[in-house]
């Protein structure tokens, strides 16, 4: 892969994970301002009130379409746009069978996924 590919590859990572999680997020307040954020594009009553920063449940809260369940998933997608772009430089070095870059950049992956993961 040449460099010029591998920065346009890294690159067009984060433009798609930008633009979706911009996107997502767009709707879900263009659909609270319609509805309002608990209730649902499809008609049906939620069961519960959900707080804003409860993520479980997610995607059945997604299947009816609540606003805010959007709008998680939008910040989720935004959150894992970082993650994914390295972990693309990852794959990138290793094609260019860069051992040096290849070791810093999952140590880098390691570091991310360990804060996500474990560190509450």
């Amino acid at each position: 892969m040449t460099p010029e590919r591998f920065r346009t590859v890294v690159s067009a990572v984060l433009l798609i994970g930008v633009s979706v999680s911009a996107l997502l997020i767009g709707s879900g307040f263009v659909a609270a301002l319609a509805i309002g954020w608990h209730g649902s594009l499809l008609g049906t009553a939620p069961a519960a009130t959900t707080p804003t920063t409860d993520y479980s449940n997610l995607a059945g809260r997604l299947s009816t379409l609540e606003p805010l369940a959007i709008v998680q998933f939008g910040l989720l997608t935004l959150l894992a746009t970082p993650v994914a772009r390295v972990a693309t430089s990852v794959i990138g070095f290793a094609t260019e069978r860069d051992g040096l870059y290849t070791a810093i950049t999952l140590a880098v992956l390691a570091v991310l996924l360990g804060s996500i993961f474990f560190l509450r």
